[in-house]
């Protein structure tokens, strides 16, 4: 509103009536795409250990990161699936509503600031050199696909094992994460896991009875059968 010189909010939502392009410029500024490679290594510890256990006896296994701004967390798993044996049979989808942080994930090539919490054996293993970053190989690239999708709509993608959304809903109002888990819940498996974000809590949303509770301290949940 500064920047266009508008005095109040209803003159902004005119503003955004009359210049479609606008709305782009806007989600660019409200989103946050501050991301790493094996963000919390613990999580990613608990779902090498515990949860790919089980998705060695499954056939075909998808998994949704949701909200995965430069594809850093896709890939994440990407890897880990690779590590455990998985990465023939798993797809990767990650979705985001910024048409520009896809656009860098569909690149796959990091500065090698993304790469703080990854020890360099998995970095030299997984990417190649490009110029002054690096490029995921070719090989889990394959097993990911970006897609421009919002949250409180469903994707097309068929039903999930695994769906990663964290950081996101802390950020949504309570009727806004009603919609979106009722939405996780639908797109879930039966068995299905949810991992929310570290300062998330399902407390106070009523859909968190579809969920139960598997491991606190990294906040996963399993979808219960209705």
């Amino acid at each position: 509103m500064r920047a266009l010189g508008l005095s109040d909010f209803s003159q902004y939502y005119t503003y955004l009536q009359n210049n479609p392009t606008e709305l782009a410029k806007l989600v660019d500024v409200l989103t946050i795409n501050l991301s790493y490679f094996f963000r919390n290594p613990e999580t990613f510890d608990y779902l090498k250990n515990t949860v790919f256990t089980e998705f060695e006896k499954r056939s075909v296994v998808i998994f949704w990161s949701a909200g995965c701004a430069h594809g850093e967390e896709p890939y994440s798993l990407a890897i880990v699936a690779a590590e455990t044996g998985l990465l023939n049979k798993v797809k990767i989808y990650g979705t985001d509503i910024d048409d520009n942080a896809l656009e860098k994930a569909e690149a796959g090539v990091y500065s090698r600031g993304a790469f703080q919490y990854m020890p360099g054996t998995i970095l030299n293993k997984y990417f190649d050199r490009a110029g002054s970053g690096f490029k995921i190989k070719e090989r889990l690239r394959s097993r990911v696909q970006f897609l421009s999708s919002d949250l409180f709509e469903s994707p097309s993608f068929g039903p999930c094992d695994l769906i990663m959304c964290r950081n996101v809903l802390i950020y949504l109002g309570r009727k806004a994460q009603s919609i979106v888990l009722s939405n996780f819940y639908n797109k879930l498996k039966t068995d299905g896991y949810l991992m929310i974000g570290k300062v998330e809590l399902l407390l106070g949303i009523p859909e968190a009875k579809l969920f139960e509770m598997i491991n606190r301290a990294e906040h996963v949940y399993k979808k219960i059968e209705a």
